[in-house]
């Protein structure tokens, strides 16, 4: 590193540190305008949920299945959450359709699990529905149904496999008898206690967290794209003269691309590391209050959050660099960068959570480096490094810096002739 490109780093470093009061007073604007967005997604998705589930009426003919299919519906928290089973006659369920007392019932036939251990296919069950029935609640029930057949059809095959080992070993009848309605009720409790079975993982549409951890996280990555906008005069395109003179120096534009990424760097680093202050000091101050909004009980976990979060300045720092050596002008930068940080957001799912985005922006969302960012950094809150994507963002950063310095180096090109 030659003695005049330090000297010229040194003062890319002053000018981003002169414009830390204008990009702490934009800042303070945009956490504004994320804590009503916080604020309004928590009233939004936190409502106290009415309990408007669908009425079913099951009809078991089938004493096994009523001796035990309750339970299995009632054991599934999925099902439980969506319907609400009632046991009764077939004549019954379909005059508690026609008078609206029941959205839907299921009715067995007899002998429908005893087909399911001899064949592996049992009889259809009849499915009775209003002509209101919504084709959802429709496909859920035959889902749900289906499900409940594979789990009894995989216990028939353990129960069978194990009487003709048992066989083999010359059990009489009685003890194959006595096996097989022991086998079965192991089996039963095997399906009603899945818990024991299966093992869960949590589906949660905020990354496990709850919402106002998932949007603090969002709020920093988007927090450190717009803080892009204060960058403006940081990074607008010098006097030709100057980076002529720059040029027959030695600094061209690999050089020049590395000292203004690093000064927009240091900018993001200041202000990722104030917010870590800010929570450090709160966490000294009211510990209770971390734990209660952040999950963060020892200071340990509060830095390895950080140090998760550190990549995400990489892939803003390049990508805000980049989208201004794009631009043709100041103003351009900035209205091109609040354009691409805001899809870029609602795509990947920093603005509303990605589950509740539709299926073609969720699959695009997921390509965009501003996803990346927010798992890093939620993983982060969850204490959970997630190398895989750190080295995406990494990666990231390289390209968009690679494609900042051939753009460069083609507008000098184009300049010269």
């Amino acid at each position: 590193m030659s003695r005049l490109f330090r000297k010229f780093l040194g003062l890319e470093g002053k000018r981003a540190v002169k414009i830390l009061p204008q990009y702490y007073l934009g800042t303070a604007l945009l956490v504004t305008l994320f804590v009503v967005v916080a604020l309004a997604g928590n009233a939004a998705l936190s409502k106290e949920e009415k309990d408007d589930r669908v009425e079913i009426a099951l009809v078991m003919q089938d004493t096994y299945l009523k001796n035990y299919g309750m339970d299995v519906l009632q054991s599934s928290a999925s099902a439980s959450s969506v319907y609400r089973f009632t046991e009764t006659t077939e004549e019954e369920a379909i005059q508690g359709i026609k008078d609206g007392k029941y959205d839907g019932a299921m009715v067995f036939p007899p002998d429908y699990i005893s087909k399911i251990f001899d064949t592996g296919t049992p009889e259809p069950a009849k499915f009775y529905e209003p002509p209101t029935m919504n084709s959802l609640d429709q496909g859920l029930m035959e889902g749900l149904i289906e499900v409940g057949c594979g789990l009894i059809s995989v216990s028939s095959s353990y129960v069978l496999g194990g009487l003709e080992v048992a066989a083999d070993y010359g059990l009489s009848n009685q003890q194959l008898t006595d096996l097989q309605n022991e086998m079965e009720l192991y089996m039963a409790a095997r399906v009603i206690n899945r818990e024991d079975t299966f093992v869960k993982a949590d589906a949660s549409d905020t990354g496990g967290q709850t919402l106002f951890q998932y949007y603090f996280c969002a709020g920093v990555v988007m927090l450190l794209m717009l803080g892009g906008v204060a960058c403006g005069t940081l990074l607008k395109g010098d006097a030709r003269s100057l980076e002529d003179q720059l040029a027959m120096h030695g600094i061209k534009s690999p050089q020049l691309a590395l000292a203004r990424y690093l000064a927009v760097l240091l900018l993001f680093f200041i202000f990722y590391t104030t917010v870590f202050l800010g929570l450090y000091v709160t966490w000294l101050a009211k510990p209770d209050t971390m734990e209660k909004y952040f999950a963060i009980t020892k200071f340990a976990e509060l830095r390895k959050w950080y140090l998760a979060g550190l990549p995400l300045l990489t892939v803003a720092a390049a990508l805000v660099l980049l989208v201004y050596t794009f631009s043709a002008n100041q103003i351009g930068g900035i209205l091109l960068l609040f354009l691409l940080t805001a899809l870029m957001g609602y795509a990947s799912g920093c603005i509303v959570p990605s589950a509740y985005l539709p299926k073609a922006v969720r699959h695009v969302g997921r390509y965009l480096p501003t996803f990346t960012m927010l798992k890093v950094s939620v993983g982060g809150l969850r204490q959970k490094v997630d190398w895989v994507n750190t080295a995406l963002l990494l990666g990231e950063a390289l390209v968009a810096w690679l494609v900042t310095v051939g753009i460069m180096s083609l507008n000098r090109w184009r300049e010269q002739r």
